[in-house]
């Protein structure tokens, strides 16, 4: 397995509101998803910070945080290759609407982290943007 990059964070706030606030005004974030509970903003390269509000119901199991996400090529791969290496805190893969795929684990640290792959373009290696 490969990170290719951190492409998601998340974080339980009490205050979801000013932090939905600070990061679309002061940060230039741009509000993608605002529900009960629930704020997505996204950068301008497609990666996204998550705020979970204590009303979120998703997002229980994510005791610590914040919680990176780093992509990878292949998340099937990736979880069975953690399994395989005696990670058994390991959530089963879970899948959006959208073809975002992710699953989360808990680190030698004993905070939470998440492999996932999106189905989103991807730049070729080695290449230079036009």
């Amino acid at each position: 397995m490969e990170i290719e990059r951190i492409s998601w964070l998340g974080s339980a706030t009490d205050d979801r509101h000013a932090m939905t606030e600070f990061f679309r005004d002061r940060l230039g974030m741009k509000v993608t998803v605002d529900v009960s509970g629930f704020t997505r903003l996204t950068t301008a390269n497609g990666d996204r910070i998550e705020f979970f509000g204590p009303d979120s119901v998703e997002h229980d199991q994510l005791d610590t945080g914040p919680v990176a996400g780093f992509l990878v090529e292949d998340v099937a791969a990736a979880r069975a290759e953690l399994v395989e290496a005696g990670v058994s805190s390991c959530t089963e893969i879970e899948h959006s609407n959208d073809g975002h795929q992710w699953f989360y684990f808990r680190a030698p640290d004993g905070n939470f982290y998440e492999l996932c792959e999106t189905h989103e373009p991807r730049p070729v290696r080695g290449s230079s943007p036009d």
